[in-house]
C-alpha cells in the first residue's frame, strides 16, 4: 500500500510494499507511482509522465486495472487500486495486489465459512468479488473464530464513514460501534438453535456509530458456522445502510398515533376515503358525532352516502367535492339521528388524477356550535371592529331589505350616521342614480334578487349634500340562514376615485418598481460571486491549487438561491402560501436582497428563541424589502446610513394596539438615522400613489400596510425630522415550530445503466457526461429533441431501451425537453425522464412532473445532485 500526493510521487509506504517491488521504504518515498510501472510505450517527453498519471486516475479510481510492477527480481502483474486519501498534499490511496495470469484458471482454496463440498472460486471469481467489496455499497465482514481472522471490506468501513486505513480489522471494532441498546446483536450472541449445526443462515437490523457520531441502520444477512460440538466456527455476510427505511417507518407509526390521537381522543370527526384501493376509514368521533354504525373500516364510503338526504343523493362524491383546488370545504346538509336535516362543514383535501377523477379524498367534519355556517349575523359583536379596517362602504339589511349595520366607510360616503340608516329600507339610505342622466336606479335589493350572482356596478352615483353626483362602484349579493332562506343583502361600494387597484393589484404593481430598485444591488453581489468563482477556478488551472475550488462551489451554491429569490421576488405570492418561517432568517434575506450595493450599514438583532411567525414567504419578503429600501433612499450621505431591524417577543392587551386584539405577537421594528418626515407628509405616506419621489409610483408603504394587515398584523410608525424614522410591524406568533429542512436520507451515489443526456450546450454535454461516467452510468449524448428520439428509437428496437433520459428544457433552433418527452412516451410509455432547467421555478417544475417527469434537475448542478435524482428515478 502507498500513500500518494496530488501528483502521483510517493510519501508514504507499507512493507508489503516494500517486498512488492524490490525496494525499501526509503528509496519509495518520493518516486512516482508511474516510475514503478512498466508501460507499455514510454516517450522522452517531460510531460510524458504527468500524461500517464493522469490516465492511472481515470482507469484505476472506478475499478482495479492491471498494472505490470518492474521488480528489479522480474515483473510481477498486480492488480492497482487508487482511492482518494483526503484534500491537500495527501490524496491517494495506492494498493497494489499480485494478480494471476488472465485464463490461467488457477484456482484458490474454498473460504472455511463456505457450505461443504462447494465448488472452488477461480481467480476471476475472485477478481469480480473483489469489485463488488470495494465499489457496491454493500459491506462485506468474514469473522473466522477458528483462525482468529477478521476482514471488513472497503465498503464496511464506507458505509460508516471510514476509509480502507481508519479502522483495525478486529472484532472489537465491530463492538465498539454497535449501539450499546443493540449488544443482543453482536455476532457471537446471534446463536441457532440448541443442537443445530451446519451453515445456518441469519437476519438482523441493529445500529452502529458513524464516523460522525451519528448511528445508522444496518441491515446484517449472513451465515453462520457451527461445529458438530456447537461451537461457533466462522460468521460471513453483508451490512446495508438502511436509515432511510427507518426513518421512514418511525414517521409512519408517528403519524398513525397522531391521527388515532385526533381522531379518538380529541373528538376530531375524521375521514380517510381511498377510492382506488377500496378502503375507507371513519375516526370513532365521526360514528359518536354524525350518528352512524360503530365500524371504522367499510369497503364503500355508507357512512358520509347515508347521511346524505334523498334528494341529494349521488353516484359520485367527486359531484359533492368538485375538481380544481386541491383543499377547500362544503357545506352539506345531512340527516341526524333524528331524521332532520342540519348543516354540516366538510373540510376536505382530494387526489385526482390526471383526468380529474376522485382517487381519494380525506379530512374532517364540524357540526354543532364548532361548524360554519353560511351566516353571519349582522349583531356579531366583532362586526364593527372588522368593518372599520374596510377601505369601502359597506351597508348590511335583513331579510325584508331594512339596513341593519351601516359601516363607518359606508356612514362616510352617504353623509349620514348609523343610527339614522338603521331600520330605512335599502333604497332610502343607499339612493343610486344613473350617471348618464340623473335619473333613478333600480333598488340595489331588486338588482340583487334578478340577478342572483353579484355584478360589479359602475354606472351609477350617489348625490353630495352640494347636489353634485359621486361616481360608486358597488356590488351587492344575497345571504343565507341554515334553513337555506334568505336572511339579507349585503352592498359593498367605494368611490372608484380613491383607490383603482385591489390589494393584489397594488402588491403586484409595487413589485415591478421594487424589481428596478433590486436589479442594480444584485448585480453588485452576481459580480462579487463571480469573482471568487473564476478566481478559484483560474487558481486551479493556473497553480494546480485546488484549496480555493470549494469557496468557488459555495459561490455558486449562493448564485443559485440569490436567483431563486429574486424569481420568487418578481413572481410574487399571488396566491398567498402560509408557511411557519423563523423570524431572524426571513429578515436577514430580506437584507440580502434589498441591501445589496448599498454603501449603508443594515444590522438585524433579535433574542435567541425568538418565536416564528406564519407568513407567505414572498409577500413578507417584499414588505421589509420596501421599508429597506425606503430607509436607504432616505439617507442623506448613505455612507453614514445606519438602518436596524430590530425583533422581540411581545404581549399585546386589548387597545394597546389599535385593530389587535390581544394575544402574542412578533415586533419587528425598521429604524433608520435619515432626514425623518415632515408632519403634513406623514399623514398621507400611506396613502396609495401618493410619493414624493420623482420617479416613484407611491404604492411602496401602501403595499406594506396591505400585506402586514392580510396576515393580521398591524403597522406603526414614528418619525422625527432629522433625527430618523422608525416602522413598527406587529405579526401574529405562530402556533407551531417553524418548518425546518428535514435531514437527507442516506443515498447512495453509484448505480448502474445507460443513461441518455439531450443538451444543446457543449460545454454542459461534456461536464455532465464525465459526471454520469464518475457515477459507474454508461451514456449517449443527444444535442435536440430529434437525435435523442432516434437514438431512443435504435436502443428500443434491440429491446435494451435507456433507463433514463436527462432532458434539457430549452433547445435553441431545436425540439425542445417537454415536446421531446411526449414523443418519447409514444414510442416507450415506460421512458424515465428528467427535465434539466435553469430556470429554478417550483411551479414549472410540478408542471412538468403531473405531466409524467419523474424527476427535476436544477442547473447549476453537482455530481451528488445528479446522482441523487437518478438514484430516485430508477429506483436503485
Amino acid at each position: 500500500m502507498l500513500l500518494l500526493d496530488t501528483g502521483g510521487k510517493v510519501v508514504s509506504a507499507n512493507q508489503d510494499a516494500s517486498t512488492l517491488t524490490g525496494l525499501t521504504v526509503a528509496a519509495l518515498v518520493g518516486r512516482s507511482l508511474v516510475s514503478l510501472l512498466r508501460a507499455e510505450m514510454t516517450s522522452d517527453d517531460p510531460e510524458w509522465e504527468q500524461t500517464y498519471w493522469e490516465v492511472l486516475l481515470a482507469t484505476s479510481r472506478t475499478q482495479a486495472t492491471r498494472a505490470t510492477l518492474a521488480n528489479p527480481s522480474g515483473d510481477i502483474d498486480t492488480l492497482l487500486k487508487l482511492e482518494i486519501a483526503g484534500q491537500g498534499q495527501i490524496a491517494h490511496w495506492a494498493y497494489l495486489d499480485p494478480a494471476p495470469a488472465p485464463g490461467s484458471g488457477a484456482a484458490t482454496t474454498a473460504p472455511a465459512s463456505g457450505a461443504a463440498g462447494a465448488p472452488p472460486t477461480t481467480a476471476a471469481d475472485d477478481y469480480g468479488l473483489g469489485i463488488l467489496a470495494g465499489q457496491s455499497p454493500l459491506g462485506f465482514f468474514d469473522l473466522n473464530y477458528k483462525t482468529n481472522t477478521v476482514r471488513y471490506s472497503a465498503g464496511w468501513k464506507r458505509m460508516l464513514g471510514y476509509s480502507r486505513s481508519e479502522l483495525v480489522d478486529n472484532y472489537d471494532t465491530w463492538l465498539e460501534l454497535l449501539h450499546p441498546d443493540d449488544n443482543a446483536a453482536a455476532p457471537e450472541k446471534v446463536r441457532a438453535r440448541r443442537g443445530v449445526t451446519g451453515t445456518i443462515p441469519f437476519s438482523r437490523e441493529f445500529r452502529m456509530r458513524h464516523r460522525e457520531g451519528h448511528y445508522v441502520w444496518v441491515a446484517c444477512t449472513g451465515v453462520q458456522v457451527i461445529t458438530p460440538e456447537g461451537l461457533l466456527e466462522r460468521v460471513c455476510g453483508v451490512h446495508l445502510d438502511i436509515t432511510e427505511r427507518k426513518e421512514l417507518e418511525e414517521l409512519g407509526v408517528e403519524q398513525e398515533e397522531r391521527l388515532r390521537i385526533l381522531g379518538d381522543e380529541t373528538g376530531l370527526a375524521a375521514f380517510d376515503l381511498d377510492f382506488t384501493a377500496g378502503r375507507h376509514w371513519f375516526s370513532p368521533a365521526w360514528h359518536r358525532r354524525l350518528g352512524t354504525g360503530a365500524d371504522e373500516t367499510y369497503d364503500q364510503p355508507d357512512p358520509l352516502t347515508q347521511l346524505l338526504p334523498p334528494e341529494q343523493a349521488v353516484d359520485d362524491l367527486g359531484q359533492l367535492f368538485p375538481a380544481g383546488p386541491d383543499a377547500g370545504e362544503v357545506v352539506l346538509n345531512l340527516l341526524g339521528p333524528e331524521g332532520k336535516t342540519r348543516p354540516v362543514t366538510i373540510v376536505y383535501h382530494r387526489q385526482s388524477s390526471r383526468r380529474h377523477e376522485l382517487q381519494r379524498l380525506t379530512g374532517f367534519a364540524l357540526t354543532g356550535d364548532d361548524a360554519t355556517t353560511s351566516s353571519v349575523p349582522a349583531t356579531a359583536p366583532w362586526t364593527e371592529d372588522l368593518l372599520s379596517t374596510l377601505a369601502e362602504g359597506v351597508i348590511i339589511t335583513d331579510a325584508h331589505g331594512q339596513v341593519t349595520t351601516l359601516s363607518p366607510k359606508a356612514a362616510k360616503l352617504l353623509h349620514t350616521a348609523p343610527e339614522l340608516a338603521a331600520g330605512r329600507p335599502l333604497g332610502e339610505v343607499f339612493p343610486l342614480l344613473h350617471l348618464v342622466n340623473c335619473q333613478p336606479a333600480p333598488d340595489a335589493v331588486d338588482l340583487s334578487l334578478v340577478s342572483g350572482e353579484p355584478t360589479l356596478c359602475s354606472e351609477h352615483g350617489l348625490r353630495t349634500p352640494d347636489g353634485d353626483l359621486r361616481p360608486v362602484v358597488w356590488t351587492a349579493r344575497q345571504f343565507w340562514n341554515t334553513t337555506g332562506a334568505i336572511a339579507g343583502i349585503v352592498v359593498v361600494f367605494r368611490d372608484p376615485h380613491e383607490m383603482s387597484l385591489t390589494p393584489e393589484e397594488l402588491i403586484r404593481a409595487n413589485r415591478f418598481e421594487s424589481l428596478g430598485l433590486l436589479a442594480g444591488g444584485i448585480s453588485h453581489d452576481f459580480n462579487n460571486l463571480l469573482t471568487t468563482i473564476l478566481g478559484g477556478i483560474s487558481t486551479a488551472k493556473e497553480n494546480r491549487d485546488y484549496n480555493q475550488l470549494d469557496d468557488a462551489e459555495a459561490a455558486c451554491l449562493a448564485a443559485k438561491t440569490l436567483t431563486r429569490q429574486l424569481l420568487r421576488f418578481a413572481k410574487g405570492g399571488a396566491n398567498a402560501t402560509l408557511q411557519t418561517v423563523p423570524t431572524v432568517d426571513l429578515l436577514q434575506n430580506a437584507v440580502r436582497m434589498a441591501a445589496a450595493g448599498s454603501t449603508c450599514r443594515v444590522t438585524v438583532e433579535a433574542p435567541p428563541g425568538i418565536n416564528p411567525i406564519r407568513v407567505d414567504r414572498g409577500q413578507i419578503m417584499q414588505v421589509f424589502q420596501n421599508l429597506i429600501i425606503n430607509a436607504i433612499q432616505a439617507m442623506p450621505e448613505p455612507s453614514l446610513g445606519v438602518i436596524q431591524l430590530k425583533a422581540a417577543d411581545i404581549r399585546l392587551d386589548d387597545g394597546d394596539v389599535a385593530q389587535l386584539p390581544a394575544g402574542e405577537y412578533v415586533q419587528i421594528d425598521v429604524q433608520d438615522n435619515g432626514t425623518g418626515i415632515p408632519p403634513e407628509i406623514a399623514e398621507r405616506i400611506f396613502d396609495p400613489f401618493f410619493t414624493t419621489k420623482k420617479n416613484g409610483t407611491g404604492l411602496g408603504l401602501a403595499t406594506v400596510l396591505s400585506i402586514v394587515r392580510r396576515h393580521g398584523g398591524q403597522l406603526g410608525m414614528q418619525t422625527e425630522v432629522g433625527r430618523g424614522t422608525t416602522f413598527t410591524v406587529f405579526l401574529p406568533k405562530a402556533e407551531e415550530p417553524a418548518e425546518t429542512q428535514v435531514r437527507a436520507a442516506p443515498s447512495l451515489r453509484f448505480g448502474t445503466g445507460r443513461i441518455l443526456l439531450m443538451d444543446d450546450d457543449p460545454k454542459i454535454c461534456e461536464l455532465t457526461g464525465g459526471m454520469i461516467a464518475s457515477l459507474d452510468y454508461t451514456h449517449d449524448i443527444a444535442r435536440n429533441g430529434d437525435e435523442a428520439i432516434q437514438l431512443y428509437r435504435r436502443y428500443l428496437n434491440v429491446n435494451r431501451p435507456y433507463d433514463a433520459v436527462i432532458l434539457d428544457l430549452t433547445i435553441i433552433g431545436g425540439m425542445g425537453g417537454e415536446e421531446c418527452f411526449h414523443r418519447l412516451k409514444e414510442l416507450d410509455p415506460e421512458v424515465r425522464a428528467i427535465v434539466s432547467s435553469g430556470y429554478d421555478d417550483e411551479e414549472l417544475a410540478q408542471r412538468l412532473v403531473d405531466q409524467g417527469f419523474c424527476g427535476v434537475l436544477t442547473k447549476p448542478y453537482r455530481v451528488g445532485d445528479l446522482g441523487k435524482v437518478l438514484k430516485k428515478v430508477l429506483g436503485r
